[in-house]
């Protein structure tokens, strides 16, 4: 039953199905022997009923439209259920006499493995009352057996001495009371224990099962952005002699004064792609050198310098704090080439509404620092705002690829991304946590 808790909603509510499934297969068993064997049974109508209302539940398990949205609410009232079917069940063959009586313990077992814990405890205290309810009701088969309740007067009638040890009132006259009292407590332990131990069982196996996805995940991104960094490495080394072949071409032309500023924008064009790959080399050679921490105030105003320099056609307002030099970061490279990819997706949606421009800020807290970047671009849309940064996705406006790296660069440092809309544009806040160097 341990293995329910790690599983879906529609995964636990089958296995759910077949668990009570095999109950009623057990209870039909049992009922079947207890005829054969001239069992002593209040009614067996009655008890048909119960067991056909059992069936029925479990029918209308499968069947409950979008069952997987209420599943905790669902799994209490079955609970809750079985406890009242078992308990009338019971209460017709025997009562607490009956050795059956430990199946009110399934339902409680059943809730501690899919209820939170103070729903399983509740469940275990209904059990229990439960318990205490045939204890103190007694064995109407008996009763049905001496004949109609009415005749059978224990004021002024002598009752015989095994009436006591049949019915259950009295309790405490007697070894045989005194056997159904302590089967009372050890049933109330085995609830209390059967409740805490399991639930706990269970708490601890959804942590684990949590971990386990995260680190799968965390991994998945890793051989992700692994592959990424092959791509871009053999990009860049492919790249490196073509641009290089052309700006000597460009250099060697010869153009009149009507393709001058033509000219002027490749040669620029074509230096700035050089620089482009002479820094992704210089930034390759840096990551085999252990990097010193620095703050983040200044590794961002920068970063943001350097980036402004490679985008001349964008215009920033920085915004930033005096105080900040007492943040520092283990891992500056890895905020820079995040900040770098951010800055460069939100100056292109901004560029796409003819609005040339981004608000940067940082600021320091005691949490730790937030780095907000604003754009006046169209926004993101909510199926963007749910799959940006989390899968590397291509598409015509440059998203997806650069923002899955910044977002996979700043959770290793511990932080994390956020998107949002605003009025006119979107605003992505980078916030890191204060962990020490």
């Amino acid at each position: 039953m341990l293995s329910l808790t790690v599983l879906e909603p529609q995964h636990q509510l089958r296995q759910l199905a077949r668990f009570r499934w095999g109950v009623i297969g057990f209870i039909a068993l049992a009922m079947l022997a207890a005829w054969l064997l001239h069992y002593p049974v209040s009614s067996w109508p009655l008890l048909l009923l119960l067991l056909a209302l059992f069936a029925a539940s479990n029918l209308l398990l499968p069947v409950l439209p979008n069952a997987s949205h209420y599943s905790m609410r669902l799994y209490a009232l079955y609970a809750l259920a079985d406890i009242v079917l078992l308990c009338c069940m019971l209460l017709l063959s025997g009562g607490v006499s009956n050795g059956l009586v430990a199946l009110l313990l399934l339902p409680v077992a059943m809730a501690s493995v899919l209820l939170p814990g103070r729903l399983c405890y509740l469940v275990a205290l209904i059990a229990v009352l439960s318990y205490t309810l045939l204890l103190q009701l007694g064995d109407l088969s008996a009763l049905s057996t001496a004949g109609p309740w009415l005749e059978l007067q224990p004021e002024n009638a002598a009752t015989p001495a095994h009436a006591h040890h049949g019915t259950g009132h009295g309790v405490g006259h007697g070894s045989f009371d005194q056997h159904l009292l302590q089967m009372w407590w050890a049933f109330a332990l085995s609830a209390g224990l059967i409740s805490w131990f399991i639930s706990a069982q269970a708490r601890q196996i959804r942590k684990q099962a949590r971990v386990l996805n995260q680190l799968q995940q965390q991994q998945l991104r890793q051989e992700q952005m692994l592959a990424l960094a092959t791509f871009a490495a053999n990009a860049a080394h492919d790249l490196a002699t073509p641009i290089q072949t052309m700006a000597l071409i460009a250099d060697e032309l010869q153009v009149d004064a009507t393709q001058a500023e033509q000219w002027q924008d490749l040669q620029q064009q074509l230096q700035r792609c050089q620089h482009l790959v002479q820094q992704l080399r210089q930034d390759a050679g840096s990551l085999r050198q252990p990097q010193q921490a620095e703050p983040v105030l200044q590794l961002t105003g920068q970063t943001v310098q350097r980036w402004l320099a490679s985008r001349p056609d964008i215009e920033a307002d920085c915004q930033f704090d005096s105080d900040a030099t007492d943040f520092l970061l283990a891992e500056p490279q890895s905020l820079a080439a995040a900040l770098l990819n951010i800055l460069d997706n939100a100056a292109d949606a901004s560029l796409a509404r003819q609005q040339p421009k981004l608000s940067i800020a940082c600021q320091l807290s005691e949490q730790g620092c937030s780095i907000r970047i604003r754009d006046y671009g169209e926004g993101f849309s909510e199926q963007r705002l749910q799959e940006l940064g989390h899968l590397p996705q291509l598409s015509s406006q440059g998203l997806g690829i650069g923002q899955f790296l910044a977002n996979a660069s700043i959770e290793r440092l511990g932080g994390k991304v956020v998107r949002s809309n605003l009025a006119d544009g979107g605003l992505t806040c980078i916030e890191l946590p204060r962990n020490p160097v």
